[in-house]
């Protein structure tokens, strides 16, 4: 048997895992934070490495049985180069050869991706294999999407497609108001004090009317940008990932508001829309199938 590691770097938490050359899952190691560390990415980097040698060791892989690693990353990136470019959720990571970094630590082979377009993917093989246009989009630090074609990634004519979530709303760039932060921000508004999503989530299933009110803003505002997407792209499906969906039942009747009103084909077409069952594994399954391609298994 032969291995692949994918690991998942997100805008506050990295976490990887191995998984056969199937895709069957070997190990996934806990999620760590990059607030753990300090603002210097040396910090971070040596951090990842340490997690993806220690999970190695700890399964007593042989590095020879390893065919490569998958980077999910938040974008804009260059795959193809293999440089993460100026994400604003990851500023620490501002135009970092990532891959050629990692392959010379690690000895193995390394590929990079944009963690929407992984996810987009590895929900698509696991679930949605029927549908010839999905779309896939993350919900966290950052708003990102990912769009399947007939059964491929869609990347564009620059490798550089789908980076919706930093297009010009009235509010600033799309992920502003569709983002933890957001979150955060109204919380201390209504609340005179910062507190978590998680905890904003607990309020909203107790009936308190300022959780309410936030999610249903947070809802309206994600609904809003979802419209443009079906308006142009018109999918079978769209999958819902990253942290915040597990919020899901706080923000879908908004949301579903704001589309129906925006975007004619969700009320014709009855458009899917769901919150993903496996969220950072669809992510890591994407980025074992890039490694996989890449490696033309």
């Amino acid at each position: 048997m032969r291995y692949i590691i994918a690991i998942d770097i997100g805008g506050t938490t990295f976490n990887t895992g191995i998984f056969s050359d199937s895709f069957n899952q070997i190990d996934i190691s806990e999620k760590d934070k990059i607030r753990f560390y300090s603002n210097k990415r040396s910090d971070v980097v040596h951090a990842i490495i340490n997690q993806i040698n220690s999970l190695i060791e700890k399964n007593n892989i042989d590095r020879k049985k390893i065919i490569g690693l998958g980077i999910a990353s938040p974008g804009p990136l260059d795959s193809i180069k293999g440089i993460i470019l100026d994400t604003p959720n990851l500023k620490m990571f501002k135009n970092y050869d990532i891959v050629n970094d990692f392959s010379k630590r690690l000895k193995i082979d390394v590929y990079l991706e944009n963690d929407a377009n992984l996810f987009a993917m590895g929900e698509w093989f696991s679930q949605y294999k029927k549908n010839s246009v999905m779309l896939g989009v993350t919900l966290g630090t950052g708003l990102g999407f990912g769009l399947i074609l007939n059964g491929k990634l869609f990347t564009g004519g620059n490798g550089m497609a789908m980076e919706y979530g930093l297009s010009p709303f009235n509010w600033g760039i799309a992920e502003k108001n569709i983002s933890i932060r957001f979150l955060r921000k109204k919380s201390k508004l209504v609340y005179e004090k910062e507190i978590s999503p998680r905890l904003i989530e607990k309020k909203y299933y107790e009936n308190d009317n300022n959780a309410i009110s936030i999610y249903n803003e947070y809802g309206d505002n994600l609904g809003l940008v979802l419209s443009h997407v079906i308006n142009m792209i018109d999918p079978q499906i769209i999958t819902i990932g990253g942290g915040l969906s597990k919020a899901f039942n706080c923000f879908e009747n908004s949301m579903y508001l704001a589309i129906e009103k925006n975007a004619p084909s969700y009320k014709k077409n009855h458009i899917m829309i769901k919150p993903s069952k496996f969220r950072e594994l669809s992510t890591m399954i994407g980025a074992c199938i890039m490694v996989k391609n890449k490696n033309n298994f």
